[in-house]
């Protein structure tokens, strides 16, 4: 595939890594009743927090509706599922509308904002932790 991701290709890619995602949650609580999740290979290793740092605990909080929780164990991960969620459901009416109405399109800036939060969430979490002696 040459040249820029699209809606075509995303609003699909999407939809199917979301039903995988829920499958493999589904198996995780109800076949495997919720085995203990792995500590961090990164910081077990190098005792530095990494850009992902927290996310599995975020998306846990987000799977039980504590959204407070979940930005405070990495903001990147709530944000990312609420424009996921913001542009599943848009494409999903305007596709159902016959393509009429407000949608909201991909864009390669909501990637980096993605990624500049993970980033900073990363740096903030490092400072804290090498600077002052908070581990979060």
């Amino acid at each position: 595939m040459k040249g820029k991701l699209g809606d075509r290709e995303l609003y699909p890619a999407l939809l199917i890594t979301l039903a995988v995602g829920l499958v493999i949650f589904v198996v995780w609580c109800y076949g495997l009743h919720r085995p203990a999740l792995p500590t961090c290979w990164f910081f077990s290793r190098w005792h530095v927090y990494c850009p992902a740092c927290g996310g599995t605990r975020a998306l846990i909080a987000l799977a039980h509706g504590e959204v407070w929780q979940a930005l405070y164990w990495n903001p990147a991960v709530p944000t990312g599922a609420a424009f996921v969620v913001i542009y599943l459901l848009s494409q999903t009416v305007w596709r159902l509308r016959g393509r009429q109405g407000w949608v909201l399109r991909y864009s390669d800036r909501w990637l980096w904002a993605f990624l500049w939060l993970l980033a900073l969430n990363c740096l903030v979490r490092n400072l804290l932790w090498f600077g002052f002696g908070i581990a979060l």
